[in-house]
């Protein structure tokens, strides 16, 4: 009955985030679906698999905090728009928290831009940040890499490899973003 509700519940996030912005909702399930294949890549539990798939799914849910205008702009952001941008992360924990019990779900949403070095979001370093959110972080990049976003073309596999790698250890965690690109030169 909980999971049934908590469906109906996310589904129905899901879709506000679809009419929200339609480029938004295509980059969560893109990279639900990135998130999934990678876990089974790394031979994480079928059930873990299934929380990451989630996860990418939900993870800018707090998008449906910011104004549309914010959103959809096309061009660089502000920096009044960017620091409202940047809210998403703990607005997103906000709408979930009273919706799933399950602090992996809840951490991912919340820290998925945090950096390794401390310069992300809310500044967690190294341990700090919690491995869904580690593997969020460097999926999400990717596909905001590889596809077209409002306010920029997209770039090519081997492209956004090579930019993603020059942050290996500062941004992202080394461990996992070589085996994200061992996993990505499998899919080509």
């Amino acid at each position: 009955m909980i999971k049934e509700r908590l469906n109906l519940v996310s589904n129905d996030l899901i879709n506000l985030l679809k009419q929200l912005d339609y480029d938004t909702f295509l980059h969560g399930m893109r990279v639900g679906e990135m998130l999934y294949k990678f876990s089974r890549y790394l031979d994480l539990t079928l059930h873990e698999s299934k929380e990451l798939h989630f996860i990418g799914y939900v993870h800018d849910i707090g998008k449906l905090n910011i104004p549309t205008s914010i959103i959809t702009k096309r061009g660089p952001l502000t920096d009044i728009e960017w620091n409202i941008m940047r809210n998403h992360t703990i607005d997103g924990y906000n709408i979930l928290k009273d919706l799933v019990d399950n602090s992996k779900v809840l951490n991912a949403v919340r820290y998925h831009h945090e950096n390794i070095d401390g310069t992300g979001y809310e500044g967690l370093c190294g341990d700090k940040i919690d491995f869904n959110s580690k593997l969020v972080r460097i999926v999400d990049s990717f596909d905001a890499l590889t596809n077209d976003r409002s306010y920029k073309k997209k770039c090519s596999t081997e492209f956004a490899i090579k930019k993603i790698q020059k942050l290996s250890g500062t941004v992202y965690d080394e461990d996992l973003l070589n085996e994200f690109t061992k996993f990505i030169s499998k899919l080509n």
